[in-house]
């Protein structure tokens, strides 16, 4: 309840919220649509013109200038949208357009890098401006940036249930926010909806081969776990450490981003990189087929790394998809234990524990792989998030309840307040 407001005014402002709730939906559902078809028309498009990746730094200059001249803080991406339910801070809509735009550019000239992060920045932008518009109160309005960032997610990938508790699991690492519950669980359901009904389709991917409960595949699965945590904190790691060698090293921002992106042209034609290219989606393909190499989590991890740190956008949740699914059918195909199940347990612990959000893995596996799986979907998910520590793709992102009490003391800060303190 909203403390200075009267019953009558309280009503009328959840009815705003709620009202708010369906068109930030609704309009994350047409937007993830036109963005997957996009990308899935410039990712064909690339494929047969490997050329292309000549001219990646002249995007990434072009992404720099834009950004720096005319972002107003949007370089700061999905950070910037945790910032916003913690503050009324200004995110400007063009954040919204600028992240289309470049996530498609990056795609076309061979960048590796994901899709989520797009489309999560374009609800929070969206919701940030229908808030204000709206004059909402400031619980109503964080409450409506979860929704948006639960719509942007859950129609990216067709994952409504992961997709709800995203939205309330991305902002601190050890809680949740129920109190968005009712508005995260609308929009994620019906922005999915809504871009399913526009034709939108999803990658499919199956457990082919189920193992039995054994005190082998336990253990399997726990070491799995363990290394499904090491690569999520490296994955994280390298992209920050990375951009912050790069502005250390190269003060002015053009030259870093055309040396950052001749890096990254350089790597994949030294090292026949073509493959890791885009969203990379032929390496899942692979993974559940049991055809990965330990190679490929690495090279992955790599490339995206090098793409993210040179500043071009698009998102690190595919990404962290490729590497957890080539890892686990990799460890699968070694040890004797399904190559799919392990990829299953992969694709959705790399991505859970990078960003912080055990509960969304789990939800991510029973949207993703059914019900089946759903205690090692538990056990992967909480003992990767344990392993990974402090460390995740979200800055911004605050500890409310640390994962050890040795790191009690990390409590209140944000991860980006936590290196500093290091420092």
């Amino acid at each position: 309840m909203e403390f200075g407001l009267t019953e009558k005014q309280q009503v009328r402002e959840k009815m705003i919220l709620y009202f708010s709730v369906l068109l930030i939906s609704l309009s994350m559902g047409i937007i993830s649509h036109f963005l997957l078809l996009s990308l899935s028309l410039v990712s064909g498009f690339r494929t047969n013109h490997n050329f292309l990746l000549l001219f990646l730094p002249i995007i990434g200059l072009l992404t720099a200038f834009v950004y720096e001249k005319y972002g107003k803080g949007s370089q700061k991406g999905n950070n910037l949208i945790i910032e916003s339910t913690q503050s009324e801070i200004s995110v400007p809509l063009r954040m919204g357009l600028f992240t289309f735009v470049f996530t498609i550019l990056t795609h076309l000239f061979g960048g590796s890098a994901g899709r989520e992060g797009s489309a999560v920045q374009i609800g929070g932008v969206l919701s940030n401006k229908a808030g204000k518009f709206f004059k909402l109160s400031q619980e109503n309005r964080r409450q409506l940036i979860h929704a948006g960032v639960s719509a942007g997610f859950s129609s990216i990938f067709g994952t409504p249930l992961a997709g709800a508790f995203f939205g309330m699991e991305m902002v601190y690492i050890g809680k949740i926010e129920r109190s968005s519950l009712i508005s995260c669980f609308f929009a994620s359901y019906f922005a999915n909806f809504v871009s399913l009904h526009l034709g939108t389709t999803h990658e499919l991917y199956r457990i082919t081969n189920m193992p039995l409960v054994s005190l082998k595949v336990l253990i399997v699965v726990s070491l799995s776990a363990v290394a499904f945590g090491i690569f999520g904190h490296l994955f994280a790691l390298f992209t920050h450490t990375l951009k912050s060698v790069y502005k250390e090293k190269i003060p002015n921002y053009l030259v870093r981003a055309l040396i950052s992106s001749l890096i990254f042209v350089v790597f994949v034609f030294l090292f026949s990189g073509q493959k890791y290219e885009g969203l990379s989606l032929n390496l899942m393909n692979d993974a559940f087929a049991g055809k990965a190499s330990f190679l490929d989590p690495i090279m992955k991890l790599f490339y995206t790394g090098l793409t993210l740190g040179a500043g071009f956008q698009g998102g690190e949740v595919t990404p962290l998809f490729d590497i957890g699914s080539t890892l686990g059918s990799s460890i699968g195909t070694m040890t004797g234990i399904s190559p799919s199940f392990l990829a299953a347990l992969g694709l959705i612990s790399v991505f859970g524990c990078a960003a912080n959000v055990p509960i969304t893995t789990i939800m991510l596996g029973i949207d993703l792989f059914g019900v089946q799986a759903l205690p090692y979907y538990a056990l992967a998910s909480f003992i990767s998030y344990s392993i990974s520590g402090h460390q995740g793709i979200y800055t911004s992102q605050t500890v409310h309840q640390a994962k050890y009490s040795f790191l009690k003391k990390h409590e209140g800060y944000r991860l980006s307040e936590i290196k500093e303190r290091k420092k």
